[in-house]
């Protein structure tokens, strides 16, 4: 068996070396391009986009390969239609990605054919009925094909958000699918083994061209692809016993891209963003802010895979459930304690479960005028305590109940969000609220949102102190956006940011 799974891996290699300088010369010749811009594409050169197509076809190659290598009774007597699907949905994804590689889709056109595709698999195979976690069965029943469809939803996408860097969505890709079929292997699952153990092969003999510095990006057409792809196998690939499956395993071994999806859904809910807000505070992007380059990235990655594909797969080989969760909390808090990636977004829900269990101890009536002011460094170096403390300022002196300030300035990779407010929010109906973007060098680099009491005739001035001393701020914020890394053009906060309110009046404890 060992001797026909290298020989698929090694089929995919070369059908990948092979199809991917074709990809890329008629990328190249159609305009599918992956330009520079000063926001979010640093990579500083135009780049062939697309190069999932070459993966499918490099894929599609290697497993019609294999299928001559089969035994011809046992593969009349296998039930060909999960596979059928997940033919269609491969080739589906590609497409849609592909699309977006082109023409740029909406976020909810892609939304929409991935549920649509997602729907495919689950009734035609690849669909979760018992869950087992520690040796109990979970039974889904009516929530089996919405809990499949949310989890290929959330593997596609953690594996589009994190291919931000040359060559590692392949690289984690090809850890991924290879610990995916040693499972399927140990299993008894040969066919998927074999798409797995393909896949893989296809993403090594694409990171040729893939590989720092990179000559193809593999687009959305290749990252989307993936994503489902993995995510279908986890489920086949860990069944035990008809429809049940081990889920920590699986889960293991996908949790490097889907942790960095649950820390950005984390760090943009509770900085009040959209989650479909831009930013660079990925786990790649927080990585080489602690000095890694492209290689030495790809190499972390890697390891970090290694040590949680590894977990997981003692799991199955011991029977030991909880050592798939060794390996993945041994990453995750080597991550959030060395601060490398996920120390903000823990202060962030340790601050909010902080808040809400004191608002349930805190006894009403008598912390009317208890304030609170917390900030975190989401990302970056730069000296935003300066605004920050003017707005606070600002806020006790209008007796304002709740400040927000949230800078994200993803093209000088910082990242910045305060919270300031009273112990004792006013009802909804009797305060006012406003939200305003704050402008720098022309772009908006965050955004203050706002309450306070409803009085009459007091409103609109708050609001228009409010848009001055933004507008006064403006210099101050293009100045720490352009100071060094010593902080050498950093301006203070003076007078005539302040003048439009009464120092003297301030009031309110700081907590």
């Amino acid at each position: 068996m060992i001797y026909e799974q290298s020989l698929v891996v090694i089929a995919a290699f070369i059908a990948a070396v092979v199809f991917t300088p074709v990809v890329r010369k008629l990328a190249f010749r159609f305009g599918i391009v992956d330009r520079p811009d000063p926001l979010r594409k640093l990579h500083g050169r135009t780049v062939a986009r697309a190069g999932g197509v070459a993966v499918l076809l490099a894929v599609l190659v290697a497993c019609g390969g294999a299928i001559f290598r089969f035994d011809t009774k046992n593969l009349l007597n296998l039930d060909i239609t999960p596979y059928i699907g997940l033919l269609v949905v491969m080739i589906g994804v590609n497409l849609l990605g592909l699309a977006d590689d082109i023409w740029t889709l909406r976020g909810r056109q892609k939304l929409l054919g991935q549920v649509a595709l997602a729907f495919i698999l689950a009734m035609t195979g690849f669909k979760i009925m018992h869950v087992q976690v520690f040796g109990f069965a979970l039974e889904l029943g009516y929530l089996a094909i919405p809990i499949t469809v949310m989890w290929l939803l959330a593997t596609t996408n953690a594996l589009n958000l994190i291919d931000g860097s040359d060559g590692l969505c392949s690289s984690l890709g090809a850890v991924i699918s290879g610990a995916l079929g040693v499972i399927a292997s140990m299993n008894g699952h040969f066919a998927e083994a074999a798409i797995a153990f393909a896949l893989c092969g296809a993403l090594i003999g694409f990171l040729v061209f893939n590989f720092p510095p990179a000559s193809i990006f593999l687009g959305d057409s290749g990252s989307l692809l993936i994503g489902m792809i993995t995510g279908a196998l986890a489920i086949r690939c860990s069944i035990k016993g008809p429809t049940s499956v081990a889920f920590l395993a699986p889960l293991a071994i996908l949790s490097i891209p889907l942790l960095d999806s649950a820390m950005a859904i984390v760090r943009r809910k509770l900085t009040g963003r959209s989650i479909y807000t831009t930013d660079r505070a990925h786990l790649h992007h927080s990585l080489k802010d602690k000095g890694l380059g492209d290689l030495g990235l790809i190499l972390v990655v890697i390891a970090m895979a290694l040590i949680t594909s590894a977990g997981a797969i003692l799991s199955q080989v011991l029977g030991r459930d909880w050592l798939a969760l060794v390996g993945t909390g041994s990453v995750f808090a080597a991550l959030v304690l060395t601060r490398a990636f996920g120390h903000a977004e823990m202060i962030l829900v340790a601050r909010r479960t902080r808040n809400f269990a004191k608002s349930l101890l805190e006894p009403a009536g008598k912390t009317a005028q208890i304030t609170h002011s917390k900030t975190v460094r989401l990302q970056g170096t730069r000296h935003w305590e300066t605004i920050w403390n003017t707005l606070v300022e600002f806020a006790e002196a209008e007796q304002l109940c709740k400040l927000d300030m949230d800078l994200n300035v993803p093209w000088l990779h910082e990242g910045f969000h305060g919270s300031w407010h009273r112990s004792r929010q006013l009802d909804r109906l009797d305060r006012w609220s406003v939200g305003l973007p704050i402008f720098a060098d022309g772009r908006i680099a965050g955004r203050v949102d706002v309450s306070g009491p409803a009085n009459d005739g007091e409103t609109l001035p708050s609001v228009a102190k409010l848009v001055e001393l933004l507008a006064d701020l403006t210099p101050q914020i293009e100045a720490i956006m352009a100071e060094n890394a010593s902080g050498a053009t950093l301006l203070v906060p003076t007078a005539a940011n302040v003048d439009m309110f009464d120092s003297e009046n301030l009031s309110g404890v700081t907590t």
